[in-house]
């Protein structure tokens, strides 16, 4: 039986703060497609909570993310701010959405907020985490990326470091007409696990397919098919070559998670750990 939602209060807007966490697997992306590709059976993430919220009744005001994942790409803390013509309790919301949403969305945690939190533009930085499997597993698959071969885990880890600091990224991510390039990304760190390397960045935001296209040169350079010379001198002075080369050096998405959003005052509030084996 479909949750309903209780009459509505005569107070307008309410808004709410909720973080998600997802599996990516089955969704293309974050971000709800137009109406065509809704009709044809798109499934977005953010499309699906507004699904259900209609069918319990509710008028969507807004939605958004704090970042779009792309197809197939997961989060641990995706934080997202939602507002709504009806006001409720925020553990109400919380008990329909938990009802309503399918297996592979949960609501971390929702509480009601200002209306002007907004999740994108009030987010100071944001964390994505890469897990690499050294070793063929029956578990890891939808979640990890199984590296092939030998893999030197310190020249990853150096390759890794360099994307550390202020750069233009134009040679690892797709940028759209006019999109800017520089970024700014506070720091690069990896641990090893056993047979689980994971990966982590952090920065003040994030290009399109830019997390994997630099776990993908990493990954490379620790194989030996790359230099770390080359890797400097694409991020010093980029160049469409360089662009076209490792558009498709792209580590797949399985392996990518938003694991948190930094806000104002808070250390890791939306934190999560990536899935164990």
């Amino acid at each position: 039986m479909k949750p309903r939602a209780p009459k509505a209060s005569s107070e307008r807007r309410a808004a709410y703060r909720l973080v998600l966490e997802y599996d990516g697997g089955r969704f293309q992306g974050w971000q709800k497609q137009g109406a065509r590709q809704s009709a044809q059976g798109v499934r977005t993430v953010a499309g699906t909570l507004e699904r259900v919220l209609h069918q319990a009744g509710l008028h969507t005001l807004a939605l958004m993310g704090s970042g779009r994942t792309d197809a197939g790409v997961h989060a641990l803390g995706q934080v997202a701010h939602l507002h709504l013509e009806q006001s409720l309790h925020a553990s109400e919301l919380r008990r329909m959405l938990d009802e309503g949403l399918p297996g592979d969305i949960a609501v971390v945690s929702l509480e009601s907020c200002s209306p002007a939190f907004h999740a994108r533009h009030d987010a100071q930085s944001r964390t994505y985490l890469y897990q690499l499997t050294l070793r063929r597993t029956a578990f890891a698959k939808p979640y990890a990326w199984w590296v092939k071969g030998s893999l030197d885990l310190s020249l990853l880890e150096e390759a890794w470091r360099l994307f550390e600091g202020h750069h233009t990224i134009d040679a690892f991510a797709d940028l759209e007409p006019g999109e800017d390039g520089r970024v700014h990304l506070h720091r690069c760190s990896m641990v090893a696990d056993d047979d689980m390397v994971r990966l982590r960045v952090t920065g003040s935001f994030f290009l399109r397919r830019q997390v994997r296209r630099m776990v993908g040169a990493a990954v490379r350079c620790a194989q030996g098919k790359e230099s770390l010379e080359t890797l400097k001198l694409d991020l010093a002075r980029p160049t469409t070559d360089a662009n076209l080369y490792w558009s498709d050096k792209a580590a797949p998405a399985a392996g990518l998670f938003l694991e948190s959003v930094q806000y104002g005052g808070e250390q890791g509030k939306a934190a999560g750990r990536g899935p164990r084996r």
